[in-house]
């Protein structure tokens, strides 16, 4: 008896040592490819980067991989410009040029522009000569529609008594004379 009590001791302990040997082989490969994918990830915005760098312009650029596979999501984030007015294009070159540098595929490119605001001057000097909406350094697209914003009504919203909003809610509305009624005016008189 005591040697099957032993040949069953070593049996499990055989068992919990190829137990844990598997344990640690597939944490390794977890790790191994958690750094393999976070090279890729660093390797597609570094590679976006200087594309953008070549053209003169900075961005700022994040990845992510939501499979594991080597298709990417890239987030661009720059300054808005006339430039980017075409982005869908400027994805299929950047598409074409990851693909050649890196042999991996960037499936989706999402675009931020945020906008600088504008200081304002609340001196009476600045007050008087009016907000002056264009941003310094900023490109021209951002400032070509602040004139147009600058342009817009300004809506103003006030409290009025209850009485006067029953008075107007009870008033049946104005009626719009439409052309065909005007002609018909002219032609009875």
């Amino acid at each position: 008896m005591p040697a099957q009590t032993d040949i069953v001791g070593v049996v499990i302990l055989c068992a919990a040592v190829i137990g844990l040997v598997a344990l640690l082989i597939y944490v390794g490969r977890l790790r191994y490819r958690a750094a393999h994918s976070k090279r890729k990830l660093a390797l597609v915005s570094k590679v976006l980067i200087e594309y953008f760098r070549k053209t003169g312009v900075e961005v700022s650029v994040g990845c992510v991989s939501l499979q594991e596979n080597n298709r990417f999501t890239a987030f661009v984030e720059s300054e808005p410009m006339k430039q980017f007015r075409l982005s869908h294009i400027i994805e299929i070159a950047l598409r074409d040029h990851v693909q050649k540098t890196c042999g991996l595929e960037l499936d989706k490119i999402f675009w931020r522009f945020p906008i600088k605001v504008a200081a304002r001057d609340t001196s009476p000097a600045g007050i008087a000569a009016g907000e002056n909406k264009k941003i310094e350094g900023a490109d021209d697209y951002i400032n070509e529609g602040l004139v147009n914003y600058k342009d817009l009504p300004k809506f103003e919203a006030t409290e009025i008594p209850w009485e006067k909003f029953e008075e107007a809610s009870t008033q049946e509305p104005k009626k719009e004379e439409s052309p065909a009624d005007k002609q018909a005016e002219k032609q009875a008189d």
